[in-house]
């Protein structure tokens, strides 16, 4: 907590330390839950203890009673472990195109799509809505398990396994369209 420094007197030093203390590991759990990564959750935490310094918010939790403060931290932390996973689903979305050009032991998925010029796959797959785009992408790229990806979008494995199976369904459909089907 190299930031806390930037605070003006002693007694400011000492709320800081002693909020980080008592609420750290309550914060670290609720990124974690959104974020299922421990390095992305420590770093929520710190983000949400800097935001509230830089933003002056500590001065606003002296007066406030421990369960106030608490909802206060969660909501902060909440925040930024969403900007994280934002960030960290936005730079993912950017590398799909990656995907294509591994090497190496190959999936059923990259087998199937090997029959394909890379532009027309590609072509095809941008053609998908958002939604289909990011599951096939997580499940396919990332190689998300159905349990991982319900965790994440809230949705148990079988409404996982359905949509995943109903976006591939759609690129089939794309790929048929664009009359360069090549499976059964």
């Amino acid at each position: 907590m190299f930031f806390i420094m930037t605070v003006n007197t002693s007694e400011d030093e000492d709320f800081i330390t002693v909020l980080y203390s008592k609420y750290e590991k309550m914060m670290f759990r609720v990124a974690y839950n959104i974020l299922k990564n421990a390095n992305d959750a420590e770093d929520a935490v710190h983000d949400a203890f800097y935001n509230i310094i830089i933003r002056d918010g500590y001065s606003k939790l002296k007066g406030l009673k421990d369960t106030e403060i608490k909802a206060y931290l969660i909501v902060t932390v909440k925040n930024a472990s969403k900007c994280i996973y934002d960030k960290r689903r936005d730079k993912s979305a950017e590398n799909i195109d990656d995907f294509y050009s591994v090497e190496g032991d190959r999936s059923a998925e990259e087998i199937m799509f090997s029959r394909y010029k890379t532009e027309e796959l590609l072509n095809a797959i941008h053609k998908l809505a958002p939604d289909d785009y990011e599951l096939l992408y997580l499940s396919v790229v990332m190689g998300l398990s159905g349990k991982e990806l319900s965790d994440r979008l809230g949705t148990g494995t079988g409404a996982v396994r359905q949509r995943i199976y109903k976006a591939k369904k759609r690129l089939k459909t794309i790929l048929k369209k664009e009359d360069i089907w090549r499976g059964s």
